[in-house]
């Protein structure tokens, strides 16, 4: 089942139940699957020529193209990361009520989401892809950061893998 149609059905039981931050949560994250639905059908739309294109061209859009889950999961992580930040800095201006209802929201939405690796899951494999590109100290981090996003992308938060890769290159004998 799509990530769409099991927040649309999520979403009912949420209503039944009445938990209002549950309901404003998923209604947010449809929202934010709908925009960027649009936006791929908008894309195409461009990429078709725009408003100079052809009746044919037109007609080969697909209006009600649904996103893949792998969009849907970036669409998703995107809403976690923008709620986990927003948490940081209520945390900051001493405002914790709403950094835990941004944690809250945060948690609600990992739920639909593959599970993220682990610190003793993921230290193994950003030390084999350091090994594999030769890396030897801080300074080959910019050559190893893009390979690790991408073959870790969606497994893991992208500041872990960061934080790990750099503790592994400056411990690297």
């Amino acid at each position: 089942m799509a990530i769409l149609e099991q927040l649309q059905n999520d979403l009912k039981a949420a209503l039944k139940s009445g938990d209002r931050l549950r309901v404003e949560t998923i209604r947010m994250a449809i929202d934010a699957l709908k925009k960027a639905q649009m936006a791929q059908v908008k894309a195409a739309f461009d990429a078709a020529g725009g408003e100079s294109a052809d009746t044919a061209a037109l007609a080969e859009i697909d209006r009600h193209a649904i996103l893949t889950e792998a969009a849907e999961h970036e669409v998703l992580t995107k809403e976690v990361k923008r709620r986990r930040e927003a948490a940081e800095l209520y945390r900051k201006g001493g405002r914790t009520d709403l950094a835990e209802k941004e944690e809250a929201e945060a948690a609600i939405l990992q739920a639909y989401l593959p599970q993220q690796l682990s610190e003793e899951e993921l230290r193994p494999l950003v030390k084999a892809i350091i090994d594999e590109i030769g890396a030897a100290g801080p300074a080959d981090m910019g050559r190893v950061m893009p390979v690790l996003m991408q073959r870790l992308k969606g497994r893991a938060d992208g500041r872990l893998i960061s934080q790990m890769a750099r503790d592994l290159l400056s411990h690297a004998p």
